[in-house]
């Protein structure tokens, strides 16, 4: 939750507060009063689950947070309120500070911050109050339900913490087994048997080679290459193929992308004001840095000075490395330029040194060694920089003329001014005596002290992330946090061996060359032995090979390359990659639009673009099913498949044999084959096709008037990739100007209206629900018209807000529209919307119909998308959705 909405909370229950502070610790002392069953039972089947949801997150003990110092979980810490004064006034909700929060009445005080809750939310918390706020909760054993702890963090000694002391090679000397091929072999087979837990074989040579190609590339190999590998007998052959692999441009591709998730990486700037251009100019100048810096090895303490202080290592761009700066300004550009700030902090101190330091934005942090003024010294140094509206690299920085620090910012507001933060390194992490920085801005020597062998933290942060890549499984959980709360890991010592090593030279291959060689990365996912699984289930000591997914990259450009579709070029524009015919360029090249992310990214766990991502989590959810069985890709690269095999004139059983060589690198058994040759022999059947909501949505305009009546439906013509307007560049050279549709947003035109239309696939009663917003403080709003079958259901005007609309209902009859009229009021000024909609109709034909205004955006569709597949192309993607393709081991 945004702290400043957080602090003020805080302040406002200050304000408001009647009671004094003898007045509350009598009432936080005094026995809770004895709750009807009722109460209870409404208290924990409607308020309970609320607070938890929308509050706990940051005012409870179990996350550790206590924004405002006010807890929500228990009833003492509720009815006390935060220390500047009570939340509530049981049986007033009138006067209760937390009803003005939750209805958003003053736009200082708007809870919970990221969006405004439901008003059947709302109304259940008022008769919650209105009832006396009927509490059963107490406070968790061995706490103060008067007040949070007030031992402060500052005045923890950083070397009293493992991470914040400089890592030490391993002192293990005891031989290992003559399996173990490394030093870090032997210090997990000792943690290992220390702890009675067996260890697994090593998998055989197709499974590693399978595994090598996924790590290090992203790609599946293909059958000739499995067996040249498997029938080799040299006996450096391992070695061999990991330099193979290291020396492609799919190994520097690959680990790009995992670095291009630390540096929350996209092509747009995010919501932009109306006129102004969202593409980030030069965005995959700094994609195409990265793969330039992977493949030629450049040392990692170059590439975070580079990252950080480009401007002053290469000024001319004569090796192109001012491009490296898009680590700083690639991020999300904010209407308060602070907000960009505290983005640009936030992916120095957790990306590179797992510290969470943007939490000491408002206050000292709740944990770390971090005082406020650590966070207003980084802040000092980058608002000392800018970037210029000229120079050699769009995404380049420069030293402001004259560099100043910042003053902190009290309780995290401009305009409250403390004392001067000088522009210097971390407290936890500088000696007493350390010189404050002094050279310009202060970002090279910012880039120095991060990227110094020195540091404690940056490679041992660096070397988990590359281990989780690799083995699939972090040492330290908390990728970008190795603050104090974090404890050492099990096999600590093996993380810091790694680290000393690494920091000796910085090479990342020499770091990966060694993991991948290691007896640990070669071994069996299966367990060692019936024990082991129990013994340590979360493989914490790495006693055996852990069972992985492709990620979303990996899984789409294996399908590209197994159909023969896989264009291989290396840097260039981004594409867009989720319309409905295939784009042949690797997934490290989509067109990333944070603010409209296509829902295929999000179906299948893609980094989120809005903020550094620590790790990627893996799911399964329906919709990865779904789109794999149904998306027209899927389809037209099935169909690839199918005709570049044998003609069905063949045999069929040399057809499956194809499939299977080409898909899943191996030959069929002799059951696969027998059953897939029966599947071949039957005629595919023709059926209806299904209703497909996509074709169900049209984008256009109307004008205006005051019924927001569509009077003229008029599509727009031109489909971006991410947007329908009507032209190729916005604004138009049309009257229609500023009108667009994107997937969650739009904009009115100065006297047009924008139309989603959804037309009726059969005579029935629809059931819509969503929500419209408008997010700007400048502007007059907009109004959104709900029209169902040509009466109109729902009408309202919104600014600066958010209003959901719920369970409006209405006949229809097919061929008949359910339009969405956005129009725009007395000035189109600033009239940039949010909408999201859905549409269930329950068919008189007994059928349902669904339609989602977010999952169902696309562009222009064609009738070849939804012809049925042959069996030949069926079979190839039934093999593309099997567990053997999907998983790795």
């Amino acid at each position: 939750m945004n702290p400043f909405h957080l602090i003020a909370l805080a302040i406002s229950l200050a304000v408001l507060s009647l009671t004094t502070t003898a007045d509350r610790a009598t009432a936080a002392e005094a026995p809770a009063e004895t709750i009807s069953k009722d109460d209870e039972s409404f208290f924990e089947a409607k308020i309970r689950p609320l607070l938890i949801e929308h509050c706990y997150e940051c005012h409870s003990r179990e996350t550790g947070e206590s924004s405002g110092d006010l807890f929500l979980d228990d009833a003492a810490s509720t009815q006390r309120g935060g220390t500047l004064g009570p939340a509530l006034i049981a049986g007033d909700p009138q006067n209760s500070l937390i009803m003005k929060a939750v209805r958003y009445d003053d736009s200082e005080l708007q809870m919970p911050p990221e969006g405004k809750l439901d008003d059947s939310e709302i109304d259940l918390l008022e008769q919650w109050i209105r009832r006396g706020a009927p509490d059963p909760r107490s406070a968790p054993h061995g706490t103060d339900p008067s007040g949070p702890d007030k031992i402060s963090p500052m005045e923890i000694d950083p070397r009293s913490h493992w991470a914040f002391n400089v890592p030490l090679p391993s002192q293990t000397t005891t031989p290992g087994d003559e399996s173990d091929r490394d030093l870090i072999d032997t210090i997990a087979r000792q943690a290992a048997d220390a702890a009675g837990i067996a260890i697994s074989p090593p998998c055989d040579d197709e499974q590693l080679i399978r595994r090598l190609y996924h790590d290090l590339t992203g790609l599946p190999p293909n059958l000739d290459q499995i067996k040249t590998y498997c029938e080799s007998d040299q006996i450096d052959k391992r070695e061999r193929l990991i330099d193979q692999l290291l020396a492609s441009p799919a190994y520097a591709e690959r680990f790009a992308r995992h670095w291009m998730d630390i540096a929350r990486y996209a092509d747009t700037v995010g919501y932009a004001l109306a006129g102004k251009e969202r593409r980030l100019e030069g965005s995959e100048r700094y994609r195409d840095w990265l793969i330039k810096a992977f493949a030629s090895d450049i040392p990692y303490d170059e590439m975070i000075r580079l990252q950080i202080a480009g401007d002053r290592l290469d000024p001319d761009n004569k090796a192109g490395n001012l491009d490296a700066m898009g680590f700083l300004t690639i991020g999300r550009r904010f209407l308060n330029r602070f907000d960009t700030i505290d983005d640009r902090i936030d992916v120095i101190t957790r990306g590179l040194l797992g510290m969470t330091v943007a939490c000491a934005r408002c206050h000292d942090h709740k944990f770390d060694p971090i005082p406020t003024k650590d966070y207003y010294s980084l802040l000092g140094i980058i608002d000392s920089s800018e970037q210029p509206n000229e120079g050699a690299s769009p995404l380049m920085m420069v030293d402001k003329e004259s560099p100043a620090d910042s003053k902190v910012f009290v309780r995290g507001q401009p305009h409250n001014r403390g004392e001067v933060a000088p522009r210097q390194f971390l407290t936890a992490l500088r000696q007493p005596d350390e010189p404050r920085f002094n050279d310009g801005s202060g970002r090279l020597e910012l880039a120095q002290r991060i990227a110094s062998a020195d540091n404690p933290l940056v490679a041992r942060v660096y070397v988990n992330r590359i281990w989780t890549n690799l083995i699939g499984r972090p040492f330290v959980d908390s990728a970008s946090d190795f603050g104090v709360r974090t404890t050492a890991p099990p096999l600590v010592e093996l993380l810091d061996e790694l680290a000393v090593d690494f920091s000796s030279d910085w090479s990342v291959k020499r770091l990966i060359r060694r993991i991948t060689n290691s007896r640990l990365y070669a071994q069996s996912a299966e367990a060692g032995d019936a024990d082991a699984l129990q013994a340590d289930p979360e493989n914490r000591l790495a006693a055996r090979g852990n069972r992985r997914r492709r990620d979303f990259e990996s899984l789409r450009d294996s399908i590209l390359a197994v159909s023969g579709q896989l264009d291989r070029r290396v840097g260039g524009a981004p594409v867009e990659i989720h319309l409905g015919s295939p784009s042949p360029r690797r997934t490290l090249y989509a067109m990333i639009d944070r603010q409209n992310l296509p829902s295929l990214f999000r179906t299948f766990d893609f980094a989120s673009p809005d903020a550094h991502t620590p790790k990627r989590f893996f799911t399964t959810v329906p919709q990865q099913a779904l789109f794999l069985m149904n998306h027209p890709q899927i389809g037209t690269l099935a169909e690839s498949i199918a005709t570049q095999s044998e003609p069905s004139s063949v045999d069929h059983q040399i057809q499956v044999q194809q499939l299977f060589n080409r898909i899943l690198s191996r030959a069929p058994s002799q059951i696969e084959l027998e059953e897939c040759v029966a599947f071949l022999s039957q005629t595919a059947r023709s059926r209806q096709p299904p209703f497909d909501s996509r074709r169900a949505w049209q984008y256009g305009t109307s004008p205006a008037n005051p019924e927001s009546r569509v009077e003229t439906f008029r599509p727009l013509p031109v489909f971006t990739g991410s947007s329908w307007q009507d032209g190729p560049e916005i604004p138009a050279d049309t009257e229609l100007r500023y009108a667009s549709i994107g997937v969650e947003n739009g904009h009115p035109g100065p006297r047009h209206a924008v139309v989603r239309r959804w037309t009726a696939p059969a005579d029935g009663r629809v059931t819509i629900s969503g929500m419209v917003g408008h997010r700007n403080e400048q502007g007059d709003g907009v109004e959104l018209a709900i029209w169902v079958g040509g009466e109109r259901v729902w009408r309202e005007n919104q600014k600066s807000n958010n209003r959901p609309f719920n369970q409006i209902h209405g006949d229809i009859q097919a061929g008949q529209t359910v339009d969405f009229v956005v129009s725009p009021r007395e000035s189109d000024n600033s009239d940039s919307f949010y909408l999201r909609c859905q549409i269930s109709l329950a068919g008189s034909d007994g059928e349902f119909y669904e339609g989602d205004s977010q999952s169902d955006f696309a562009g222009p569709q064609t009738d070849e998308a939804s012809e049925s597949l042959d069996r030949l192309a069926q079979l190839a993607q039934t093999l593309m959705l099997s567990n053997e393709f999907i998983f790795v081991d």
